[in-house]
Order: structure tokens, then C-alpha cells, then sequence
């Protein structure tokens, strides 16, 4: 699980880089580009946000929540006692329900 909840095993990026699989950065580039944002093929690559490596997709490089994280050495932001702050809580409207649902799972089992 990366910082913000999102499962790098299921990101076309994170596989993509893994397998060397030029279709499937294609169909990730295209679902995951917009009128505003638009990603190409050979950006996706990707060794998850928690890796030392360069290689990240091009937003990671640059997301204020993976800086934070590893600034405070948290495994996830569920892990922090700042838990959920305002920069997760942007990035998660951004990400989508699975990260907060995976976050929040991981949060329950530390109270526990």
C-alpha cells in the first residue's frame, strides 16, 4: 500500500513498469488523462511511492502527501497522527474512494 492508501499492485503504472508492458501503459496514458491533464505512454512507469527509485509517475515526484510521509517516516498517512489531513483529504478526491477505504481499514486494525 502506498502512503495514501492506493495499491500499487493494482496500478497500471506500477504493473506496467513491472512486466514491460507497452499496451498497457497505452490504455493506463489514455484512462488516465483528461482535457486538462494529458499523460503519455511512456510516462507510465512507476516503482511505487515508497521506493527509493527515481522512477515514479510523473504527479508522485511532486505530491505533497508522499513528501510529508516520508518527512514524518509514517508507513501511510493512516499511520500519522495527523490523520486525515488536508493535504490527503485533497489528494484522496483526486484518487478516488479504494485509497480512503484501504486507509481507513489499516487505521481501524492499529485501534485494535
Amino acid at each position: 500500500m502506498s502512503y495514501c492508501g492506493l495499491i500499487c499492485t493494482s496500478c497500471g503504472a506500477y504493473i506496467a513498469k513491472r512486466t514491460n508492458d507497452d499496451e498497457l501503459r497505452v490504455k493506463t496514458a489514455k484512462g488516465w488523462s483528461s482535457p486538462e491533464w494529458t499523460v503519455k505512454p511512456d510516462e507510465i512507469n512507476c516503482d511505487g511511492c515508497k521506493s527509493d527509485s527515481n522512477e515514479l509517475f510523473k504527479h508522485c515526484h511532486e505530491c505533497a502527501v508522499r513528501a510529508c510521509a516520508r518527512e514524518r517516516s509514517v508507513e501511510t498517512c493512516a499511520h500519522c497522527s495527523d490523520y486525515i489531513c488536508d493535504k490527503l483529504e485533497k489528494l484522496l478526491g483526486f484518487v478516488g474512494d479504494e485509497a480512503k477505504k484501504g486507509l481507513e481499514e489499516v487505521r481501524m486494525s492499529l485501534q485494535t
